[in-house]
């Protein structure tokens, strides 16, 4: 089965994200879940950076198997992907984590 070729970015009219859209959606169709808190949407931070999180881990081979992913496109032995060029990022959401002075809640 030939790799679905990704862009390096979106359409003139597109979103800047729209190009990444086919991973989403067979991120999706394999089961895994948006968790971010924007839901099925990128979530853009002040510096203008976009993270799209899903609950599950994201199987960086099988994406690899999937897609032929331009060179501003990283993916990662973890599963996520890095945009440079558009300054955009899929990843699984991580547990917070406590820094060394917090005290857990009971």
């Amino acid at each position: 089965m030939p790799k679905l070729k990704l862009a390096a970015q979106g359409g003139d009219q597109a979103p800047r994200t729209a190009h990444l859209r086919p991973v989403i959606e067979y991120l999706l169709a394999q089961g895994n879940t948006p968790a971010g808190w924007r839901g099925d949407a990128f979530a853009f931070d002040q510096g203008g950076e976009g993270h799209y999180l899903f609950a599950s881990p994201i199987d960086a081979a099988q994406l690899r198997k999937q897609f032929a992913f331009p060179a501003s496109i990283r993916v990662y032995e973890d599963g996520s992907i890095k945009d440079s060029l558009n300054r955009v990022d899929i990843s699984q959401a991580l547990p917070r984590r406590l820094f060394s002075f917090e005290q857990p809640q009971e």
